[in-house]
């Protein structure tokens, strides 16, 4: 029997795992929202610069993890949460429905770092993957995907322990990641998949509130004044010593170089509009607490100082705060955010 999988948050990211999962022959149902009537309807059309143009696909459609355990017939074998992970959101009620407790493989592919926890006590007995995803992709419209030319996945089980303790998890992670090989994706196990989650957050806990908050893209920001570099290397070196702290000595200041001269090497070009970005300007709200709030927390509670990620932190709540209630044309009112809400209540 063909593994049967759920994939939760089909929009940009998600659609080209529901793809690739298809492509290695398992039966996938795939939730959406914003997009449902146009998948419905139409399927999804992808336009690859690594696996090609006018890829058509039609997965089962469901709105919710719960009605797709309604309409399957049997138990999942891996429920895939490709939705933003936002705190409020409580994505393990959501997907609840469609696990079974024990045999299902629980797969996160979001950003941040600190997401893990919720899934470990709501479903201590099922195997739970941490996955790092890098993949360029734009949903330009409903249900039609636009992709770059790469797409890399990073694994690890959650805790890391899980692989070499727990022969059922070190069982699920190799079958998934065979599995999406054999789909065609770039995929690689980790044994320490934190220290790759701290790698990313080099990239998204600089440019990301960085270019939100300038409503610029990297190469706009650094053409703006001689500071800019260095602040966003400032924020990069500060997530490097809470890296270290933690343990994770493959996150180093060498890194920090690195990936400042991916960014200088595209000035000449549009450059990148990091996810924060594209939210602001889309009305969405944005990963603050994963990509900053978390890391914070961590740093103060390890002692390491970190002013500027404080300050983009508190920055961009605030942001978030003002793209949910502000009304168009206007600056938001203090009687209309949250915080005054709750004293009032």
């Amino acid at each position: 029997m063909a593994p049967k999988v759920l994939l939760h948050g089909s929009g940009a990211i998600g659609t080209i795992y529901v793809y690739l999962l298809q492509q290695a022959g398992c039966d996938v149902a795939a939730v959406c929202r914003s997009n449902y009537e146009a998948a419905k309807t139409n399927g999804f059309t992808i336009d690859s610069g690594k696996y090609g143009q006018g890829i058509h696909i039609r997965p089962n459609i469901a709105r919710s993890p719960a009605e797709a355990a309604e309409q399957s017939d049997v138990p999942f074998d891996h429920v895939v949460v490709c939705t933003k992970a936002l705190p409020e959101a409580k994505m393990p009620e959501l997907i609840k429905p469609a696990v079974t407790e024990g045999k299902t493989t629980i797969v996160l592919i979001q950003n941040g770092v600190g997401i893990e926890d919720e899934y470990t006590s709501s479903f201590p007995s099922n195997p739970l993957l941490s996955c790092v995803v890098y993949l360029p992709t734009t949903q330009i419209r409903p249900g039609h995907i636009d992709m770059g030319g790469v797409e890399l996945l990073e694994i690890g089980t959650h805790p890391a322990s899980a692989y070499t303790s727990n022969t059922h998890a070190k069982h699920a992670t190799d079958t998934f990641v065979e599995t999406l090989k054999r789909g065609g994706s770039d995929v690689h196990f980790y044994p320490d998949i934190q220290e790759k989650r701290w790698g990313k957050l080099l990239l998204n806990a600089s440019w990301n509130p960085i270019c939100a908050l300038t409503l610029s893209r990297d190469v706009a920001f650094l053409a703006s004044g001689s500071a800019a570099e260095t602040l966003v290397g400032g924020v990069m070196h500060e997530v490097v010593a809470i890296s270290q702290a933690l343990g994770h000595e493959g996150i180093t200041a060498q890194m920090v170089e690195e990936k400042i001269s991916i960014a200088r090497g595209r000035i000449g070009g549009k450059g990148i509009e990091p996810s924060m970005l594209v939210d602001v300007l889309t009305a969405r709200r944005m990963e603050v607490e994963v990509i900053l709030g978390n890391p914070v927390r961590i740093a103060q509670r390890l002692g390491v100082p970190v002013p500027r990620l404080e300050t983009l932190y508190a920055l961009s709540q605030a942001l978030d705060e003002a793209v949910a209630l502000r009304q168009p044309g206007m600056s938001l009112a203090g009687d209309e955010t949250r915080a005054a809400k709750k004293l009032n209540a």
